[in-house]
């Protein structure tokens, strides 16, 4: 390693420096949330998600197991299965492994999830892996753009890219990043969502020229 390979370029610096104080701030909102708030919110998000152009007959819907303080897709999960769609979880790779996701089949037992890292519970290996045609995205922030803020691992940007599977975000309203105030910033890896949708409605940005379903 060099001297000049631990000098941060400034503008990426503070890119990073950015992303890294609306992670506190959009992390600290959705943590402010009691849970009965945070669970009529995740009723009201299904209710507004259900209004999107229905998944095709049989597709298969991924979904994410919530870490603390996200909002909780499972509701919505288990209405698109009683819709007849196949549901599915990804599977983190552990740290040092391929920063790749797979998802896997899940019949809607939670019984059935094995930990996996960073806190979260997947499908065992013996689950089919499956190709998602629609995918709940978890978030820490969204902006009407469509662009995303996660934790900076970039798993979900490097599955989406290049697939033409349905992206929908999933989140609480308090998660938004007001285009007047920048949105969220965005680097050429990002890939931005299909639709966003929170316990106030679904936002389908007018930039994106594919649609949900």
């Amino acid at each position: 390693m060099t001297a000049s390979s631990l000098i941060c370029d400034p503008t990426l610096c503070a890119a990073a420096a950015h992303k890294a104080a609306l992670r506190r701030h959009l992390l600290a909102a959705r943590r402010a949330l009691d849970p009965d708030t945070a669970a009529q919110a995740a009723l009201a998000a299904r209710d507004h998600a259900l209004t999107l152009p229905s998944p095709p007959p049989g597709a298969v819907v991924a979904g994410f197991w919530p870490l603390a303080g996200e909002i909780d897709p499972r509701p919505l999960l288990e209405a698109l299965r009683a819709r007849g769609h196949p549901l599915a979880l990804p599977v983190t790779p552990p740290p040092g492994a391929a920063p790749s996701l797979i998802f896997r089949v899940w019949e809607g037992d939670p019984d059935a999830l094995e930990p996996g890292p960073f806190h979260t519970r997947q499908p065992p290996a013996t689950a089919p892996a499956v190709e998602p045609d629609w995918i709940l995205v978890p978030l820490v922030g969204f902006d009407r753009r469509g662009h995303r803020l996660g934790f900076g691992a970039g798993y979900y940007d490097r599955f989406l890219d290049g697939r033409a599977a349905t992206a929908v975000g999933l989140a609480f309203a308090c998660q938004e990043v007001p285009l007047a105030e920048g949105g969220v910033p965005v680097e050429p890896h990002d890939v931005p969502l299909t639709a966003v949708v929170t316990e106030r409605g679904v936002i389908r940005p007018d930039d994106l020229s594919k649609g949900p379903g």
